[in-house]
């Protein structure tokens, strides 16, 4: 698949947002398009199923970051679910992302998770135990 979709949705408190493809610099301003969207519709309380995603370049991990940092800024909160492939893994590891910000194993992870911030350091890793 080239190019990334983009669907939000309310869960609960939360609003989804899958990212499936690649998410990478042609892509990038047409998908923060849609993210904004979806936080203005469900809330910044903001979970990144990044299970579909294919790949991530430079200008979709600074979209995502962006949108981490905002909607913590905003009084929300943020947090990555996996599991994420190999190279977005990769990524996510060379520019240490992966030890700074809250990434669930799953989905259901993330939302059975209270928000990050709440009882635990931000940026701590999510474990499955």
């Amino acid at each position: 698949m080239s190019g990334c979709a983009v669907t939000c949705r309310a869960e609960g408190a939360r609003t989804v947002i899958a990212l499936e493809g690649d998410l990478s610099l042609p892509d990038v301003q047409r998908a923060e398009h849609e993210i904004r969207a979806g936080r203005r519709a469900h809330g910044e309380h903001l979970v990144f199923d990044l299970s579909p995603l294919d790949f991530l370049d430079s200008s979709g991990l600074s979209l995502l970051l962006r949108f981490y940092l905002a909607a913590e800024g905003r009084g929300g909160s943020a947090a990555l679910a996996g599991p994420v492939t190999e190279r977005v893994a990769r990524v996510l590891q060379v520019t240490n992302l992966d030890q700074r910000l809250t990434i669930h194993p799953s989905l259901r992870a993330a939302l059975d998770a209270p928000p990050p911030g709440a009882g635990r350091r931000p940026g701590a890793r999510a474990d499955s135990r």
